[in-house]
C-alpha cells in the first residue's frame, strides 16, 4: 500500500503551507483548483482543493493530503 503524501505548515501559522517541493506561499502561491489542478474561484462545486504553482501537486485543504498532480 502506497503511503499518502501530506504537505506541512509552519509551526506558528497553519496558513503558511510548505509543499513537498519546498514551495511556500511567498514564492509561488497555492491556488484554488478543481480535481485536475485547473484554477477556479472558490464557490459552488469547489471541493477545497489547492494546486501548488511550483510543482503542480493538488492538495486537499482539510488535512493537507496530496490527492493528485496537475498534468504538464
Amino acid at each position: 500500500m502506497k503511503r499518502k503524501e501530506r504537505i506541512t505548515h509552519e509551526p506558528w501559522d497553519e496558513r503558511e503551507w510548505i509543499c513537498l517541493c519546498g514551495n511556500i506561499p511567498q514564492e509561488a502561491p497555492f491556488m484554488p483548483c478543481d480535481e485536475k489542478g485547473n484554477q477556479m474561484e472558490p464557490g459552488p462545486g469547489w471541493k477545497g482543493l489547492y494546486v501548488c504553482e511550483n510543482c503542480g501537486r493538488i492538495i486537499q485543504s482539510y488535512g493537507l493530503e496530496v490527492v493528485g498532480r496537475r498534468k504538464a
